[in-house]
């Protein structure tokens, strides 16, 4: 928790609009939150990936980027994140992923069990890459071309075979092979990505408010 306004106006030797306006850019930014009431204030917390989230989606919907070219991204990224994982994946990172396929395979009809650890599964490739960048690349990416979030449904059958496609990248990782890993990963996005277009043509191309 930061000092008062009272106390960080004398610390400064700043007015007071010059220290709000300060501390209004530091909240934008994720560095300060600001807690309303007695006792409240501005307290440091640390950025997270939403953060970045909220301000590319915003510049990508003003330049007109549409869920496809999200996609296109992810397919880009996430099959070079695999084979970078297959040379450093350790095996409690490789016995979440499994666990994330265990989970799917027992839920199918379940939304927030797919939705819960479909992200789970790509966010723990991202970090076994040791990439704090790639990381954060990801959750981003990942979070702006959500298919729950744009308004992607998925049926049980469907959420079966993204778990064995799961399964697939997860054997290469465990193997090592990163040429194999990269391969599982961009046959997936690339299924994943041909559903999107053929279930929700529409949304695929269209720009804007696939993010909110």
């Amino acid at each position: 928790k930061l000092p008062n306004e009272k106390q960080l106006v004398e610390v400064f030797g700043v007015g007071r609009t010059t220290l709000r306006e300060a501390l209004r850019l530091l909240e934008t930014r994720g560095v300060i939150t600001i807690r309303p009431g007695l006792g409240g204030g501005p307290v440091v917390r640390r950025p997270r990936a939403d953060d970045l989230r909220e301000s590319l989606t915003l510049i990508l919907q003003f330049n007109g980027a549409s869920l496809t070219d999200v996609i296109e991204a992810r397919e880009a990224l996430e099959p070079m994140m695999a084979r970078l994982a297959a040379e450093r994946v350790t095996a409690e990172q490789i016995a979440t992923l499994r666990g994330t396929v265990t989970r799917i395979r027992e839920h199918p009809d379940d939304d927030l069990v797919f939705a819960k650890e479909n992200q789970l599964f790509h966010s723990m490739i991202a970090e076994a890459t040791g990439s704090r960048v790639l990381w954060v690349f990801n959750e981003t990416l990942k979070s702006i071309a959500d298919g729950g979030i744009a308004g992607v449904e998925y049926t049980a059958r469907r959420r079966l075979a993204v778990a064995a496609a799961h399964e697939r990248v997860i054997e290469a990782l465990e193997a090592h092979d990163p040429v194999a890993a990269e391969a599982a990963m961009d046959a997936h996005l690339g299924e994943a990505g041909d559903y999107w277009k053929r279930k929700y043509p529409g949304l695929s191309t269209q720009s804007g408010g696939w993010g909110q």
